[in-house]
């Protein structure tokens, strides 16, 4: 059958990319299930040795042990993270014959009930296989950094721990996602991290070991039309302008927060001050499309910010640090 030829074909090819890491702390023995080991999966990037996983298979552990493709086990080195997307940079010192990297694909135009297929480790079961569909787009699983809000890709190929940090591929064989978190409780629920938001920070991570951060100097809370009416603002949608710090380039670019404060249940809500309704002139209505905007952001650069200010509309130009003033973390 082609399906099973394509599915067949894409292991055979993508299957020696794929690798298994243990992590742990340098005085603790390396035990099986004692709570302090991680383990997961992760793939070759590049014939240089970089790996990518995910950051919290390795977060808070300083020996670091990968199992490549060909079975020989490599001490790794942590060279770049980024905990807001759940990603790691690591590398190893092996041969060019030793490492079968992955091409990284696009995420961006995924649909739902594409195939894809995902490689992994789970439960310590070095380069299994499993096939599904994309099952949904767009997931928010809650409590996660700005950054990953509505961004997941949901799927129903079988992802079990240890294969956090392994490769979604599609049906060219491509990484489109990079596997992350299953459902508590739930089956068939499993969900990766789109490989185009990886995209924008590897540069970074190869360069300075983090992305680029800056810290814009300004909260504000998402509305929506139910809120807006309820509290009589001039548009149904965007970010109202809570607090703007001194000497921040919020502050710089001249936003402005209000001083009127009601109160909804136990959500104090400052009012009249400017509602950001774009950005890039593109319409904008979370903090998490900001937080992802500033992902491909360049020290020096500018966010065109559009913003409601007492029902007149203004166009803001915020001026972005040389450096990152801030690290998320």
């Amino acid at each position: 059958m082609p399906d099973e030829r394509n599915t067949i074909d894409i292991f055979r090819r993508a299957g020696p990319g794929v690798v298994h890491i243990r992590a742990r702390l340098a005085l603790q023995p390396p035990m099986e299930g004692d709570g302090g080991t991680g383990t997961g999966s992760g793939f070759v990037l590049d014939t240089a040795g970089r790996i990518l996983t995910g950051f919290h298979v390795v977060r808070d552990r300083n020996v670091i042990e990968v199992t490549l493709g060909n079975g020989r086990r490599a001490a790794a080195r942590l060279i770049g993270t980024a905990p807001q997307l759940d990603i790691a940079l690591l590398q190893v010192e092996a041969s060019a014959t030793e490492l079968a990297a992955l091409p990284l694909g696009d995420s961006e135009g995924l649909l739902v009930g594409q195939k894809v297929l995902a490689i992994g480790n789970p439960l310590g079961l070095h380069n299994t296989l499993t096939v599904g569909v994309v099952s949904a787009l767009r997931r928010n699983l809650g409590d996660l950094p700005m950054e990953m809000e509505d961004v997941m890709i949901q799927t129903d190929a079988a992802i079990n721990p240890g294969n956090s940090g392994g490769p979604l591929l599609n049906s060219r064989g491509e990484v489109i996602g990079i596997n992350a978190a299953t459902a508590t409780g739930a089956q068939n629920l499993g969900f990766a991290i789109p490989i185009h938001l990886v995209r924008q920070v590897l540069a970074d991570l190869v360069a300075m070991g983090h992305p680029y951060s800056p810290a814009l100097g300004f909260t504000g809370t998402e509305i929506n039309p139910e809120q807006a009416r309820l509290l009589g603002l001039p548009v149904e949608a965007g970010i109202l302008v809570q607090e703007v710090f001194s000497r921040s380039p919020a502050a710089r670019a001249g936003l402005r927060t209000g001083t009127r404060i009601v109160v909804l249940g136990e959500q104090v809500i400052v009012l009249g001050g400017d509602i950001i309704t774009s950005l890039a002139g593109e319409p904008v209505n979370s903090m998490g499309q900001v937080a992802r905007a500033l992902l491909t952001a360049r020290p020096g650069g500018e966010l065109l910010l559009g913003i409601n200010r007492d029902g007149r509309l203004l166009q803001l130009g915020l001026r972005l640090p040389s450096m990152a003033m801030q690290v998320e973390d």
